[in-house]
């Protein structure tokens, strides 16, 4: 069966068919405009990674630098420092349970629950651990680094 389209017709779906191609390929090419090789990933995650002595980082570990605002660096950085980890949140939470005394943190408190938080000092500063689990698999790791509030004296 042949379909008969009146020439306006024809111009109409044709330009809407161009549209939407235009449209297909913009949405398709905007990553590549902005996405990097494997290893060049590799390498500017390790050389952001280099920036904190005072933290364990997992095998896995990808930093979020968008979301993440750290000023200084070494043992001596704060901010907030936004990771994700393929670990589930439950392995996150012991591993960074685990691995923040060997780095010299005293825990001072944690919660494990939807939200898991840890929290430690060393020395004058503090470090608050939020973990998340994220909407397939892994985990979202929020480090808060702050300087340790002093008590007042009376």
């Amino acid at each position: 069966m042949l379909l008969y389209f009146s020439t306006s017709k024809r111009i109409t779906s044709a330009t809407l068919a161009c549209i939407l191609v235009i449209f297909s390929a913009c949405e398709g090419s905007r990553g590549l405009l902005t996405q990097t090789s494997s290893s060049e990933k590799t390498s500017s995650t390790a050389t952001a990674f280099q920036l904190f002595t005072d933290i364990p980082i997992p095998p896995g570990t990808n930093f979020d630098a968008e979301n993440s605002l750290i000023l200084g660096s070494g043992d001596g950085w704060t901010g907030r420092l936004i990771v994700t980890l393929s670990k589930s949140p439950s392995d996150a939470f012991a591993i960074y349970t685990i691995e923040m005394p060997e780095f010299g943190w005293k825990p001072i408190a944690s919660v494990q629950s939807d939200t898991s938080v840890l929290t430690f000092t060393r020395g004058d500063r503090a470090a608050t651990i939020q973990i998340d689990g994220r909407a397939i698999t892994g985990s979202v790791v929020r480090i808060t680094m702050t300087p340790q509030a002093k008590a007042a004296n009376p």
